[in-house]
């Protein structure tokens, strides 16, 4: 065991030539060692704590200027996909916090996480400080305390911003600032970096250096524009700009509306409104909670998925060709204006709802494309665990895609600074 510049490499001699008598297999990873030591040098080193399955360490990984040096996790399940995921050998590791001694951390610019958001969300008990999960945000400090690093990066549900009346989010400010850090944060929403899921999350970014002083937030981009419209008239000899986000698409065909040859299949779902449901459409995401009931609202997300959970409670419409050999599809095929034909003779031509609409749940797949992981990333761990395991992997988890746009802002700030 040996440190340079405080990291940890296990039993390798500090030395940047290689034994050419050792074995290959040893060799070759002291080359590996070598070579990500000289990617640190060039960038924000960082640890990820809190890490889960990985969400922070991928999006940092996409954006770029980033190397993680260590991380921490105490459930082993989301360990084994993040070891899966990730190469850490060298790296530094704890698996809980609370025994993280700051003088065996390895050196370090940015410190990131998402801790336990379950004692501020509306959806748990919301204990706060008096629910030890709670108090880890605390343990961060601790160790920020101790090492200054240049950055702080943490995300929480947007409950914290006013649990016990906004008492938790000012003792947080306090805490940072009397380290000497800026603090900001913005409230971000998933649906509004490239992913079909409502999931509002706060971000907090802390600094040293006040030149950092509004160049990572606020982020002011939405996910879509609105429908433009570059040529009036009436209704169905108007022209609008393909730039736009369409109005929702509708099963009626009366007027002059029938003849832009969209048409959709929908069903309505229970809700409590005025008409007593809402109609969802493939595409759409519904909340399987209390199905049978309609004194719930919201059930229906158009075009985007509910805030994930660790259970499988969503769902979506199931499709299916309308043709003599019928295949079900995840999603609709291309809609034209003889989707109400009923059967037709060419494969593929249209599609639609399968018998009485049936509704199934999202897939673990389908839940961890929605937090921004890429499918070759997510076959690696789906072997892995259970479908129950991954729904709560994901449910957990940080979009990919918040921090990436997160981390390419923080990376050419520092980049500005130094």
């Amino acid at each position: 065991m040996f440190r340079k510049g405080g990291m940890r490499y296990g039993c390798v001699r500090d030395s940047h030539r290689l034994n050419v008598g050792e074995p290959v297999g040893i060799r070759q990873s002291r080359k590996n060692l070598l070579a990500k030591r000289s990617v640190i040098a060039k960038t924000i080193r960082y640890l990820d704590m809190f890490s889960g399955m990985g969400g922070f360490r991928e999006g940092l990984t996409r954006a770029g200027d980033f190397a993680c040096v260590g991380h921490c996790e105490i459930d082993r399940q989301a360990e084994k996909s993040y070891r899966t995921l990730f190469d850490t050998e060298g790296e530094w590791y704890c698996e809980d916090i609370r025994k993280a001694d700051p003088g065996e951390l390895p050196a370090f610019d940015l410190l990131c996480g998402g801790f336990p958001c379950q004692s501020f969300s509306t959806a748990g008990r919301r204990g706060g400080f008096g629910d030890p999960r709670g108090t880890l945000f605390f343990e961060l400090a601790r160790l920020a305390e101790a090492r200054k690093p240049q950055y702080l990066l943490f995300e929480n549900v947007p409950g914290l911003l006013h649990h016990d009346e906004g008492r938790t989010f000012a003792a947080i400010l306090h805490t940072l600032e009397g380290m000497g850090y800026g603090v900001e944060w913005q409230v971000l929403n998933s649906r509004d970096f490239g992913v079909p899921q409502s999931r509002k999350r706060v971000f907090l970014i802390g600094y040293l250096d006040e030149r950092c002083r509004g160049k990572i937030f606020p982020f002011t981009e939405t996910a879509g524009t609105p429908l433009k419209q570059v040529l009036a008239g009436s209704q169905g000899g108007r022209v609008y700009s393909a730039e736009g986000v369409s109005c929702t698409l509708t099963a009626q065909t009366g007027g002059q509306g029938g003849k832009t040859g969209l048409y959709c299949t929908g069903m309505p779902i229970k809700e409590n409104t005025k008409k007593g449901y809402k109609m969802a459409y493939p595409g759409d995401s519904i909340d399987l909670a209390y199905p049978t009931f309609n004194t719930r609202r919201g059930r229906v997300g158009r075009k985007v998925a509910h805030t994930l959970t660790t259970g499988s409670s969503q769902g979506t419409l199931c499709c299916v060709d309308l043709n003599e050999s019928p295949e079900f599809t995840q999603y609709a095929r291309c809609l034209i204006a003889k989707q109400d034909g009923g059967i037709h003779h060419h494969k593929r031509e249209a599609s639609g709802v399968w018998d009485g609409c049936r509704i199934r749940r999202l897939t673990p797949r389908e839940c961890l494309r929605l937090q921004g992981w890429k499918d070759e990333r997510i076959d690696l761990i789906l072997p892995l665990h259970s479908d129950n395991q991954l729904y709560k992997q994901a449910g957990n988890g940080v979009t990919v895609n918040v921090v990436e746009a997160i981390g390419k802002r923080l990376a050419a700030a520092h980049a500005v600074i130094t």
